[in-house]
């Protein structure tokens, strides 16, 4: 399987609607056993979700919840084959993510998975979150990649008590910080959180754009008419693939040659450039 970059929520509650998520052709789909479910429903649409995920033959993503009385059942429960990886909300301890390792390669353990074959992304979506997202993102061997909570009236932002815009600038720092951490823990790539504002497509490529400029790889997203529009803004830019190719070819000409600087349509490119060009192909 591909990385999951651009996903799709279906709430824990409509298990009929994943066969139609499927359809949108997200790259994976996220079945939520968190803020869609109601807490006297959890134990209920956990056992129902655990049922339908023994038939399931594609990659699954689930979002879990991070309250002592659901975690641990919920990680017993969806640890299991074709559960590609686990999103833990609100994600801010170290020490908690090494216990959910464990109890992951226990349950790996006992239903005959390699160890690690399950993935943890944790979802940063508190303050403390962020300040801790470097030594969240290197906790466990089986993170990765980490997801920002970007959405408008999201938990970070009541953390953070700040306003949200389009432009994003209130969030702007959290946002960058967290991709900056994911980085340098050598996280292949990283994932950007919902918009929920699902009735405004232009908004939401301007978010998408604002993301992909920054660095993210992709996205959360809850709506299957996203799900075009945000693969759309992840994409590469046709003529940036273009030019980083030709980038390529003219300095590994210009290498060959004995030189290791060259001018291309009037900038300099040296080595970090060409590196730079060979990642942005790559991806």
């Amino acid at each position: 399987m591909n990385y999951p970059l651009i996903t799709l929520y279906v709430p824990g509650t409509r298990p009929e609607l994943i066969e139609k998520a499927k359809r949108c052709q997200p790259d994976a789909i996220i079945i939520d056993l968190e803020d869609t479910v109601p807490i006297n429903r959890k134990n209920e649409v956990r056992r129902d979700i655990s049922g339908i995920l023994s038939d399931n033959n594609s990659p699954t993503l689930i979002r879990v919840n991070n309250e002592p009385g659901f975690l641990k059942a919920d990680l017993k429960e969806m640890v299991r084959k074709n559960v590609y990886a686990i999103l833990l909300p609100k994600a801010e301890d170290p020490d908690q993510i090494q216990e959910i390792d464990s109890i992951m390669t226990e349950t790996e353990h006992e239903r005959g998975l390699e160890k690690n074959s399950v993935k943890l992304i944790p979802m940063i979506e508190t303050a403390l979150g962020v300040v801790r997202c470097y030594n969240l993102a290197i906790s466990s061997p089986r993170i990765e990649s980490v997801s920002f909570g970007s959405a408008e009236d999201g938990d970070l932002q009541g953390d953070l008590q700040c306003s949200w815009s389009i432009e994003g600038t209130e969030l702007i720092y959290a946002r960058s910080k967290v991709l900056l951490d994911a980085r340098a823990a050598k996280l292949p790539y990283v994932l950007d959180g919902a918009y929920s504002d699902i009735k405004n497509d232009d908004s939401l490529l301007k978010d998408c754009q604002l993301s992909r400029r920054l660095g993210y790889n992709g996205r959360t997203l809850v709506h299957p008419q996203q799900v075009p529009i945000a693969r759309k803004a992840y994409l590469s830019n046709s003529e940036e693939l273009e030019y980083y190719k030709r980038m390529v070819i003219a300095f590994e000409e210009a290498e060959a040659e004995g030189s290791a600087a060259i001018s291309l349509d009037g900038k300099l490119v040296d080595y970090a450039m060409y590196k730079k060009a060979k990642n942005f192909i790559k991806n």
